[in-house]
């Protein structure tokens, strides 16, 4: 079974998804301090990984994960026109086995038809490598995500490969895989989990989601999430169980790292373990560390 290492020892990788947003600031964090807030929250909740999503963060962020030892997983900024959400977004949730025999070079179904936008993108993702290259704390590049832009993933994987050998790659976050990179990257949000070993490492890149308006901090419209809890009682209660259920019983077949959704609220979206304004943590944090902690001891017990 391939597993994740650090420091030539297998290590687990348990993060968080991590878009970057704040109510006072949007995509700007309100000060040097928020940083600190959310990359310390995270260890202190027994989370040692932070998946940057869609999103090139300040350099103070990656400094301080550098700084207080968080893990990063960095995703290239998604390009393309405008997505087909059937194609992208329904189609694989509904039917993930099908995604998984879809070829990315059909690049109109793929809002990649522009050359030029292909070929600026591929610039744009050697740059972005260049840019963050010496931060030592990011460990895994994502050039694509759920299909959104994506094109020729397999070739992309070598290229980011040939660029930068010293990091693995997750080269189709989610579905559409093309069989390159270092990671088998899963998301799944609705359906029984069940892994198995791969030729790449297992990730299960996206999971969980659970959402809950907590009263006084949800958004005045509608609000999303991926299952909906009625109390704090009951978010945590359901964190346990996925962890508990669904998630541990895989660590013997595989899988190697998770990817929870997500770090807090953004705006309509209310399944952040954060409320939006970093104003109260939601689960009962006690519970959500000991379910974490969990997790890491069964996977040592399996890979000592």
């Amino acid at each position: 079974i391939l597993r994740f290492c650090l420091n030539h020892k297998p290590y687990f990788l348990h993060g968080i998804l991590d878009q970057g947003y704040w109510s006072d600031g949007l995509m700007t964090a309100p000060c040097d301090e928020a940083f600190v807030y959310d990359i310390s929250l995270a260890k202190g909740l027994g989370f040692n990984m932070l998946r940057k999503h869609i999103k090139l963060e300040s350099l103070r962020w990656y400094y301080h994960c550098d700084r207080l030892g968080m893990i990063v997983w960095q995703d290239m900024v998604s390009g393309g026109s405008t997505y087909h959400m059937p194609w992208v977004c329904y189609m694989p949730t509904l039917f993930p086995h099908m995604s998984a025999h879809t070829k990315d070079n059909h690049y109109e179904l793929f809002s990649r038809g522009s050359e030029e936008g292909r070929k600026s993108w591929e610039q744009e993702c050697l740059d972005t490598i260049d840019h963050l290259y010496n931060v030592p704390s990011i460990a895994v590049w994502v050039p694509f995500n759920e299909g959104w832009g994506q094109f020729d993933a397999a070739r992309i994987a070598k290229m980011v490969a040939k660029k930068d050998p010293t990091r693995p790659i997750d080269h189709a976050s989610g579905w559409f895989d093309q069989g390159g990179g270092d990671v088998h990257s899963l998301h799944n949000y609705f359906y029984p989990q069940s892994i198995r070993p791969q030729k790449r490492t297992v990730a299960l890149s996206e999971y969980g989601g659970i959402a809950w308006p907590m009263p006084g901090h949800e958004p005045p419209r509608r609000t999303y999430g991926y299952g909906t809890a009625k109390s704090r009682a009951e978010l945590t209660e359901r964190y346990q169980k996925l962890q508990r259920d669904t998630v541990l019983p895989q660590l013997k077949n595989g899988l190697s790292a998770l990817v929870y959704t997500q770090v807090s609220d953004v705006e309509d979206e209310v399944n952040g373990l954060f409320t939006y304004d970093r104003a109260a943590l939601k689960p009962d944090p006690a519970a959500v560390r000991a379910a974490n902690e969990a997790l890491e001891a069964e996977f040592e017990r399996l890979t000592r």
